[in-house]
């Protein structure tokens, strides 16, 4: 819990200047009774997912927000939240006014690493439900961009290959131009049809600030001559020229179809991306008209070769034709080269993969087949069918990490692009009923498949509990209601796996149940939750029943001494209390005026926690004196509290508009060191909601 001294905090009230309020103070006294509404898989009903969410992009908690339903049996404060999955969770607190069903919004917090499907389980009271959040990858929310020009022109631009009238456009004809990126995320450029040719590119940006892309072109051109292309993106529009010349004529050297002579250079591999440079074919060409040509090939099982230029005279000559693409499987590939009106094929040898495949899994997507059941091994018929995208084709040989008992293995060999692998579980033996199981998946990055795992059959549990060292958590005191944090495990020697459900009997106000399944046999723990409120202070046994019964002791504190109370009248009416930790009377250093009195308090649970300062520059604080927040220089006050848990601040100090808070001093005794007096009046949270507080006393002996 972070907060300031005592005594800067009384200083700032003393200076009147504008430190920050920086106390985090949560709400436990008066909590609320339910449950959360679930479906019988075990997901939370209804469940809505709000905003989106994209990998390495800090969560706006305003927008990116869960929404579950409580069936609420108390009224009370509550406190809603997940377990941290993939760097960030969700988070909810306040009060519930009504009885009933009440829809509940959590906040998130924090910044998704990497993409998939992230289950969250959500805790409320001693009740979980199951919510899933897709992670989208780096840059799927648009980028914000502006175009750099110059005078008119798009700033730098640099027109890849040669265009001639007649010859469609290939992967040489590009254009690069400059960018402005403000925010990353995914982009589409593209020119209108200009002189039969169109220019575009999509995809992410990564990173912000100035930086080129890359058109590519398609299309082809109808007349020669410099043409003027226009680009806007916005409201900026900038050109670029392209020159269009006269075409080449000629034929392609050929025996009966085949190009002679075909030299094809580079080794071709399924999943090993070509290189231009060195993945290339030559081919003849008889040249009969000079000018400027464009020689291309079909795309095969995703590659394809293209050249273009300038013919300054008739000639006969090889062209270089520059390979792009991957492969995406073995054999030998048949390309059509086309020059003009000629055609003519050539043969490339493509091998198989090489090294291990690359690929993303989505486990949106997945398929679980057979059935899981707690203590029964897996077989043959348990598998998960996974959809991947492969980036890397490849062979794979991969395995789950182990959870809850089970482990997936799977081989084979994955081509590009789209397409399944398939994990068996045969032979792991899940440990015990979850719903779900989050089994990680292999691929970069990883995502989890859930599982549910169903209870062993076999009827009730057969178990001896052990006593002698009970696991109590939580803080048990007179009259003080029990929480979601009273609970005690107690380690179990099962002997027949099974179901247990069973309560004990109310002890000194308190009653505690049990529920669960063991999957399998010696060394368990059952989960005793606490419910009621204790009666009186003292030692009291629990007596866990079994094959044979034991009983641990339980203390009970006694009822606290009540330094600080007051009542929140808006309904419902909630009183608070609770003992004062530090208190301070502090006089200012010359040569400012002054005294202060500042208390800092917190309840008997350590969830609460409360700020009073009161500051007079006259330089004494005596009987009967009054105090007001709404003061900026003597006899003003200072007051903070929680009511969200952590979330959010209630004040009232000079700097809250619209809230008075008044304190007035009943005893101040120098020579005791002891001061105490009462209080009344509203304080105001960070989004402008107002508590009305009366009955307000407190006590303390400063230092």
């Amino acid at each position: 819990m972070k907060r300031y001294s005592i005594g800067l905090l009384a200083l700032c009230l003393m200076m009147i200047i504008g430190c920050q309020k920086e106390v985090s103070f949560e709400v436990g006294n008066t909590p609320s009774d339910g449950s959360l509404l679930s479906e019988i898989t075990g997901d939370c009903l209804p469940k809505t997912v709000n905003g989106t969410y994209v990998a390495a992009e800090p969560l706006v908690p305003a927008t990116n927000t869960i929404t579950v339903s409580v069936n609420v049996k108390q009224t009370g404060v509550y406190t809603v939240y997940t377990d941290t999955v993939n760097g960030f969770f969700f988070r909810a607190t306040g009060v519930f006014v009504t009885l009933g069903t009440n829809a509940v919004t959590l906040r998130s917090n924090g910044t998704p690493f990497s993409a998939g499907v992230n289950n969250f389980v959500v805790n409320y009271d001693s009740t979980t439900c199951d919510i899933a959040v897709t992670v989208l990858p780096v840059g799927t929310k648009p980028a914000i961009y502006t175009l750099e020009t110059t005078a008119g022109n798009c700033t730098g631009a640099v027109v890849g290959g040669s265009y001639a009238t007649a010859n469609p456009l290939n992967f040489t004809n590009t254009v690069t131009i400059s960018v402005n990126v403000t925010a990353i995320g995914t982009y589409t450029i593209s020119t209108t049809a200009t002189n039969g040719m169109t220019f575009s590119a999509s995809s992410s940006f990564t990173a912000t600030g100035v930086q080129p892309v890359t058109l590519a072109g398609t299309g082809t051109p109808v007349t020669n001559g410099n043409t003027t292309v226009p680009l806007t993106v916005g409201a900026i529009t900038c050109n670029f020229v392209v020159p269009v010349g006269n075409p080449a004529v000629g034929t392609l050297g050929t025996a009966a179809t085949a190009c002679t002579p075909a030299n094809v250079n580079g080794t071709y591999t399924v999943g090993t991306a070509l290189v231009s440079t060195t993945n290339t074919v030559q081919v003849q060409v008889n040249v009969t008209t000079a000018g400027v040509f464009s020689i291309t090939t079909n795309t095969v099982d995703g590659i394809s070769f293209a050249a273009s230029g300038t013919f300054s005279t008739p000639t006969t000559t090889l062209v270089t034709l520059n390979g792009t693409g991957t492969p995406t499987s073995s054999g030998t590939k048949v390309f059509t080269v086309t020059f003009g009106t000629s055609t003519c094929t050539f043969s490339v040898p493509v091998s198989g993969p090489a090294g291990a495949a690359v690929f993303a899994a989505n486990c949106a997507g997945a398929t679980v087949i057979g059935t899981y059941k707690a203590g029964t091994p897996l077989t043959a018929a348990n598998t998960i069918v996974l959809p991947v995208n492969t980036t890397t084709a490849g062979s794979y040989n991969v395995s789950t990490t182990l959870t809850n008992g089970m482990i997936f293995t799977g081989t084979g060999t994955l081509a590009l692009g789209a397409g399944t692998i398939t994990l068996s579980g045969n032979g792991s033996t899940p440990v015990a009923a979850a719903s779900p199981s989050n089994i990680p998946m292999p691929g970069t990055p990883s995502c989890n498949v859930p599982i549910t795992v169903t209870a062993a059959t076999g009827g009730a549990a057969v178990y001896t509990p052990d006593c002698s060292l009970p696991d109590i958590q939580g803080l048990y005191e007179a009259t003080t209601q029990l929480n979601a944090s009273n609970v005690i495990d107690v380690d179990v020697n099962v002997t027949t796996a099974g179901t247990y459900n069973f309560t004990i009997p109310a002890v000194n106000g308190m009653t505690f149940t049990a529920s669960g399944s063991f999957a399998t046999t010696g060394l368990n723990t059952i989960r005793l939750i606490g419910s009621g409120a204790p009666v009186n202070s003292g030692s009291f046994g629990i007596t866990v029943p079994g094959a044979t019964s034991c009983t641990f002791q339980l203390v009970v504190d006694p009822i606290p001494v009540v330094d600080w109370k007051f009542t929140v009248t808006n309904a419902p009416a909630t009183t608070y209390q609770g003992q004062t930790d530090d208190a301070q009377l502090i006089t200012s250093p010359p040569p400012l005026p002054g005294i202060a009195f500042a208390l800092l308090g917190s309840n008997s649970l350590g969830t609460d926690n409360l700020l009073i300062a009161l500051n007079d520059i006259n330089g004494t604080i005596a009987n009967g004196e009054t105090y007001s927040t709404s003061a900026t220089l003597s006899n003003s006050a200072g007051f903070q509290y929680d009511l969200a848990t952590g979330t959010d601040i209630y004040s009232a100090d000079p700097s809250t508009a619209g809230v008075t808070m008044t304190f007035t001093v009943l005893i101040h005794t120098p020579a005791t060191k002891t001061l105490n007096g009462t209080f009344s009046g509203t304080a105001k949270n960070s989004t402008g909601q107002t508590i009305t507080i009366t009955n307000g006393t407190f006590r303390a002996t400063y230092q």
